[in-house]
């Protein structure tokens, strides 16, 4: 798939799952399918956003979000082992399974 499909993809899923397709949720999950993990200061200078824009979307897309509530699930949060100060971001189980699915439908 190119770009350009992963991103209408995971806009779809997201649409599905009560998310409004706020499409910083959908490229930060791109960039993930297509490169794996990734840490805050990566995603935010390919996306070209703010480390709070990243924390925000990331928290949203965790098992809990900053309020404290359920989120989607799809992404979790790791200490990096080259640098343990710093995280890194990948896509869940679930979100794996998920975006395997969302591929399969037409």
């Amino acid at each position: 798939m190119d770009f350009f499909q992963l991103l209408c993809v995971a806009v779809r899923g997201l649409e599905e799952h009560g998310n409004e397709g706020r499409i910083l949720d959908a490229q930060l999950l791109q960039h993930l399918i297509q490169n794996g993990a990734a840490t805050y200061q990566e995603m935010e200078d390919i996306l070209g956003t703010s480390n709070a824009s990243i924390s925000r979307t990331v928290a949203r897309l965790s098992e809990v979000n900053r309020l404290g509530k359920p989120g989607y699930g799809l992404v979790e949060k790791l200490i990096d082992p080259s640098e343990g100060r710093r995280y890194l971001v990948r896509l869940s189980p679930k979100g794996v399974s998920w975006m395997r699915a969302l591929k399969q439908q037409p």
